[in-house]
């Protein structure tokens, strides 16, 4: 058993606690020497089905006990797992397996007869989860489902295991142009799910409840440490069903909860329905907390530790901020994680790692070996380190760096507005607009204006529009003048990405370009979304 791949945690697990359930999805548990032979069986048929060492396989399945055997199946093989959300488009995903040049495609059952008629490459094989019946398809390979009914078979050896070999390749959202492959390897996700793991104190004795997209990694990690220290995963397809979702957490009595702020909003209105008292932990990361979400947090989970984190796909996680300095410093998301350095670099070009504001630098092993098939991006994110050789992270997002070292995030570096000559970080002027009672969600974006040069929209998610006149006097009261919004548009339902975030790029096409503003009154669009242009 190589130390230098993630597949050890598995085996370690099935042979600590054999008997102890790994998976729970909706009533059916999963042991994890059950679990650790379904991974032995699928690989091995995937073996016959000529998938090699480096060789990438596209996993098109919603979170579930499938997902995650998939995942150590692939990694057994020494093979490259291309995790897909459930909700990609088929003519997206017909892209991705051109672009990961992947000649197996896992997906559900219910895909059948749209893949059997999409355009797909003639050498891609398709396996389902169930089998869909000759009318469906006719794929001959057998399903996820048989391949489980099949007799043991002998575990199978990873031979040769380099950290350095790829385990994953994991594409951003493409809010902008095409997706980009992240090239994870097993170095990186060792370290970070050791780091993450060590930080949260994960115990065996831990039932994580996901309903975080394990096709995100924010998701995926949560199956990866699970199987680290031998833990349970409490497995949710999704959050589209709170109240079923939230029943099912406290019945299995729930210890850690993965969030992200947008199933906050969802969670708090129902929170006094359940007894959530089994909760020890809470993490946040993918957007970071706003100090209200803090405070709301903080008095719907008195008993847990509540660990505001931030990270990105390049290199998983980035920061976290111990639970004891969350009440003074809600705005912070903490330090470097351990085995991680950080700085931000001004507009200078100068480095400092204290009391300064700039792009975020990572330094460390969890940092991405590139952009799959993309030397162009490449070479913009990874450029040169301390050391000769090596190469560092330049995340896109600018932070600020208090004079204790504190990390804040400002925003990404392609949102940072330009108004009237001034520069406005959308995110402060999201934290402005939180803390007004009514408002849900809110993104500020900028619009394309030729007098103001950016256009400052806010857009924010509420039940009913509220009185522009009092976000107006609650903006004058706490932001300078050129960071106030010219125009605010109201969402019963912000648009979303996969990962659950505000997309900003469906709100900029939502949004009509104004030639002026001085002279715009209140306009209403069809359905429940309002928009009003106000001139502050």
């Amino acid at each position: 058993m190589s130390t230098n791949h993630l597949t050890q945690w598995l085996v370690l697990a099935a042979q600590r606690f054999p008997e102890k359930t790994a998976l729970i999805e909706g009533e059916h548990a999963v042991t994890w020497s059950t679990l650790h032979q379904r991974v032995i069986n699928t690989a091995a048929y995937l073996r016959q089905q000529q998938v090699e060492r480096g060789d990438r396989v596209v996993v098109w399945l919603p979170n579930g006990v499938d997902f995650v055997v998939c995942f150590w199946a692939v990694q057994y093989l020494q093979a490259v797992f291309v995790p897909v959300n459930p909700d990609t488009p088929l003519a997206r995903v017909g892209w991705l397996l051109d672009n990961a040049a992947s000649h197996l495609l896992i997906a559900q059952a219910g895909q059948a007869v749209a893949l059997a008629a999409a355009p797909l490459a003639a050498d891609v094989r398709v396996l389902f989860d169930r089998a869909p019946g000759e009318q469906e398809s006719g794929s001959s390979q057998l399903s996820l489902e048989q391949i489980t009914a099949l007799a043991a078979m002998p575990p199978l050896p990873v031979q040769n295991a380099l950290d350095i070999d790829l385990a994953c390749l994991i594409y951003t959202s493409g809010s902008t142009g095409d997706p980009k492959g992240v090239m994870l390897t097993q170095r990186n996700m060792l370290s970070a799910a050791d780091s993450v793991a060590t930080y949260l104190q994960l115990v065996a004795s831990d039932r994580i409840f996901c309903t975080i997209p394990m096709s995100f990694d924010y998701g995926l990690y949560q199956a990866i440490m699970t199987a680290k220290v031998g833990a349970t995963l409490i497995i949710e397809k999704d959050f589209s069903r709170p109240l079923f979702a939230l029943k099912q957490l406290v019945k299995h009595k729930a210890t850690v909860l993965p969030i992200v702020p947008t199933l906050l909003a969802i969670i708090a209105p129902l929170a006094k329905r359940y007894d959530f008292s089994s909760l020890r932990t809470i993490t946040n990361t993918a957007a970071a907390l706003h100090p209200s979400d803090i405070d709301l947090l903080l008095s719907l989970f008195p008993q847990a530790a509540i660990f505001s984190m931030y990270g990105l796909t390049e290199c998983h996680r980035c920061t976290w901020l111990p639970p004891a300095l969350l009440s003074r410093h809600k705005d912070s998301v903490g330090y470097a994680i351990p085995n991680t350095e950080l700085w931000v670099v001004d507009d200078d070009g100068v480095a400092h790692r204290s009391n300064a504001t700039g792009e975020l630098v990572i330094r460390g092993a969890t940092v991405m070996s590139g952009y799959w098939r993309n030397p162009e991006q490449t070479a913009k994110k990874l450029r040169p380190g301390p050391l000769p050789g090596e190469s560092v992270l330049y995340t896109g997002d600018v932070c600020r760096l208090d004079e204790q070292g504190l990390l804040y995030f400002l925003s990404r570096k392609d949102d940072i507005l330009k108004t009237n000559g001034e520069k406005v970080a959308p995110r402060e002027v999201e934290g402005v607009l939180k803390r007004v009672p009514g408002v849900l969600q809110v993104a500020v974006i900028g619009l394309a204006h030729p007098v103001h040069g950016d256009e400052i929209v806010a857009c924010i998610e509420c039940v009913t529009p509220l009185d522009t006149a009092q976000l107006k006097a609650f903006c004058q009261a706490h932001l300078e003048t050129y960071k106030r919004p010219h125009r605010y548009y109201f969402s019963e339902a912000l648009p979303k990405n996969n990962n659950g975030k505000v997309d900003r790029g469906q709100l900029s096409a939502l949004l009509p370009r104004r030639e002026n503003t001085l002279n715009v009154g209140c306009t209403q669009q069809a359905g429940s979304q309002h928009a009003y242009a106000n001139h502050h």
